[in-house]
């Protein structure tokens, strides 16, 4: 990496940790969802917080995309509104539980609530953790051990594991196209982190004095959109709201001017021609504009290029990383260090002490 720190040399190891986690977690998301089917589970709920619950929004929009009509249904709910507002559970429920850490204290919470009546499927990164040990069925993520505050790989490796367990949960045609979905991925992500990073230094000069960013995206780069507004968040102290894209042209259009970037993260795909249009609105009403498209199709925008091949699907995993490698040098630029953030005791005093200080 041209781009010094711990955080871009995590986003770079990132397409490396999905191939691991392909190869380390397809047998266990296997097992874990034939032990499911077994039970006759009809509904799936997965949770977590954060990064996570964008895995869990991912994970039920690839369901809709993957399921028939006799298949179970698979819901996202964050887990500390499971936890404290829990559904009536039955003998065909099922709960997918995501935490890197295998700390995060809601989920945590509700698979010890759980223990010995609901079936649970823990996705975590770190071994011998809390969640690790009160799984009824564990599927681990790989790539190696993460050192950041800031998570990028481990979003990557945690994502591909749940679509795993997801897939494998709708039968071995299902699974075949998602462990092909991940491996392009991968590659995807690659070819766009090494494109990325010649070029976000100028991108963050441009964006230094901007005071809200919007990160745009339909269908399954919804998702994306999230876990990308919370990384510029988390890095630059900006602020930094996802939008999907039938939705960007109502409340949020009513703060979009001169001071606002628009982050329009448009794959090919269905939802493409719609994000274009209302990125192309905000450039009206004097936004500045950054395309993450497979080419420019907006004058005067910005551009991040993703390759043409890129999936839908599978944004979270192409588009996210060089919008996070932009969002680490906009925040140096801005004078803050994201490898070292100053909001870590704020986490610490809600409870997460598993988030890493470094």
């Amino acid at each position: 990496m041209l781009i010094k720190g711990m955080i871009p040399a995590e986003i770079a190891e990132g397409p490396g940790a999905i191939r691991a986690t392909v190869d380390a977690a397809l047998p266990t998301a296997r097992a874990a969802a034939a032990a499911l089917r077994a039970r006759g589970v009809r509904r799936v709920w997965v949770i977590g917080n954060g990064t996570s619950y964008h895995s869990a929004l991912h994970a039920a929009g690839l369901a809709r995309r993957l399921a028939g009509p006799e298949d179970p249904v698979i819901q996202a709910v964050t887990a500390g509104d499971f936890r404290t507002f829990p559904p009536e559970l039955g003998p065909a429920d099922a709960v997918v539980g995501i935490s890197a850490s295998g700390e995060f204290r809601d989920v945590v919470g509700v698979f010890e609530a759980l223990r010995g009546r609901v079936p649970t499927v823990g996705v975590v990164h770190v071994p011998g953790s809390t969640l690790a040990g009160i799984s009824d069925h564990l599927v681990m993520s790989a790539g190696g051990p993460s050192g950041v505050p800031v998570m990028t790989k481990t979003f990557s490796s945690t994502l591909a594991a749940t679509a795993l367990v997801v897939a494998a949960i709708f039968g071995e045609t299902a699974l075949e196209t998602v462990v092909a979905g991940l491996r392009a991925a991968a590659d995807d992500a690659e070819w766009a982190i090494a494109t990325a990073e010649p070029l976000v230094e100028g991108l963050a000069s441009e964006m230094a004095h901007t005071e809200h960013v919007f990160v745009v995206g339909g269908g399954m780069v919804h998702p994306a959109a999230m876990e990308a507004a919370l990384k510029l968040k988390e890095m630059t102290l900006l602020h930094a709201e996802p939008s999907e894209t039938w939705e960007m042209a109502t409340g949020p259009a009513t703060m979009v001017g001169p001071s606002t970037v628009v982050l329009a993260l448009a794959p090919a795909g269905a939802a493409h021609a719609a994000t274009i249009d209302v990125a192309r609105r905000c450039a009206g009403w004097g936004a500045r504009l950054v395309e993450v498209s497979p080419e420019r199709t907006i004058e005067g925008a910005e551009h991040v290029p993703i390759p043409a091949s890129a999936d839908e699907r599978f944004a979270a995993l192409t588009a996210v990383p060089p919008v996070a490698l932009l969002a680490y040098v906009l925040a140096r630029l801005r004078g803050v260090n994201p490898d070292r953030p100053g909001w870590i005791e704020r986490y610490h005093s809600q409870g997460l002490d598993h988030i890493v200080g470094v």
